[in-house]
């Protein structure tokens, strides 16, 4: 028997960075389906995993982190337009209340008359 000292430890391959780590997330795994990666890495990445593909199925904790902050960010770019855009027609909304155009005023006299 050999001792463990002796012993090659290879890890796991990134999917991610393609490094060798000894810790790594199974992206298809409980946890890696509570952190909703694939759905991450599909949709956030210029990348696409299956469970059928031949390439690993781990990341590690650098890439996890990277995709997080780069899910994070695309979330807040998202939620900053949407705010924009809704503002911009409320805005807008508001603008046409208080000046209301000269063919609605017309439209109006000719409702009254």
């Amino acid at each position: 028997m050999g001792s463990i000292e002796k012993a090659c430890i290879s890890g796991f391959l990134c999917r991610l960075c393609s490094e060798m780590h000894r810790t790594v997330i199974h992206i298809y795994s409980d946890h890696g389906q509570r952190l909703c990666l694939v759905e991450k890495i599909n949709g956030y990445l210029p990348i696409t995993i299956s469970p059928t593909d031949p390439l690993p199925k781990t990341i590690c904790k650098t890439c996890l982190h990277r995709v997080e902050q780069h899910y994070s960010l695309l979330m807040r770019l998202t939620r900053m337009r949407e705010e924009r855009k809704y503002n911009l027609i409320k805005c807008k909304r508001r603008r046409e209340g208080r000046n209301p155009s000269i063919s609605s005023v017309e439209s109006d006299e000719e409702v009254v008359s």
